[in-house]
């Protein structure tokens, strides 16, 4: 199982800050983006990439990808996993290896996201990693699910129908003035913070919002996008549940 870390991103959404990639069978089999069309590291340059880890043709070893990040700056923000999970095949989180990860990142700022079923023994290891200065986003996949990771504790990023993008011919007033009437709760009441990077110039690295270790008081959702956002803006749709609009 390959790692690898490129020091500079050329993402723009992310910045030029070190990024990330897990081999593909770090990807939870539960995942509903998997083998769907929904994930984009699945399409384009990314995938690519992505194959070339799987082959080993980039990167290394999980040894080898500790030291990488042990050698990053100090305070350096930089996102773990632009493509697959973390450490541990299928639905699992490989403690050790995580912990491990975690002691090596020594308490920089991290934007991390997990799909990994909240499973007992995978939410207390990302207990234990966040309390060693590494913080995980677990990832929903609407509204509803969001509602449901809320009890773990942890930070939850949520996957937005379309109609929360910004549209191509849309100035960022008519954006603001259309967003702010759709829903802005989750049905249990959590207040949705739609993500910054897309929909205004900022990236990543300015606004380290996801990086966030202490408990914030709202779900970062990243409406659907790119060539298969009608599949993934289906899947935000909340089941049986209507959004909650003040």
């Amino acid at each position: 199982m390959h790692y690898s870390l490129t020091k500079i991103s050329r993402n723009v959404k992310l910045g030029p800050m070190p990024a990330s990639t897990s081999a593909r069978s770090t990807c939870p089999t539960s995942c509903p983006l998997k083998g769907q069309g929904g994930c984009y590291a699945e399409h384009g340059p990314m995938s690519i990439f992505w194959s070339k880890v799987d082959r080993g043709e980039a990167g290394g070893d999980f040894d080898a990808f500790v030291k990488d990040v042990e050698q990053l700056p100090k305070r350096q923000m930089w996102r773990y996993g632009q493509a697959g999970d973390l450490p541990g095949g299928g639905d699992e989180i490989d403690r050790d290896q995580m912990l491990r990860l975690a002691k090596a990142n020594r308490g920089r700022p991290v934007i991390a996201f997990t799909h990994k079923p909240p499973t007992e023994a995978n939410i207390e290891t990302l207990k234990l990693a966040q309390g060693l200065g590494f913080s995980v986003n677990l990832s929903a996949n609407n509204v509803d699910h969001a509602d449901e990771l809320m009890i773990h504790g942890l930070n939850i990023v949520v996957i937005l129908p379309e109609e929360y993008s910004r549209r191509k011919s849309e100035t960022k007033t008519e954006y603001r003035t259309r967003l702010n009437e759709l829903p802005k709760h989750t049905p249990g009441g959590t207040r949705i913070a739609v993500c910054p990077a897309t929909f205004t110039d900022t990236n990543c690295l300015q606004c380290g919002a996801c990086a966030q270790s202490k408990t914030r008081g709202a779900v970062i959702g990243f409406p659907a996008h790119g060539t298969k956002k009608k599949q993934v803006s289906a899947l935000a749709q909340a089941p049986g549940a209507a959004l909650r609009g003040t």
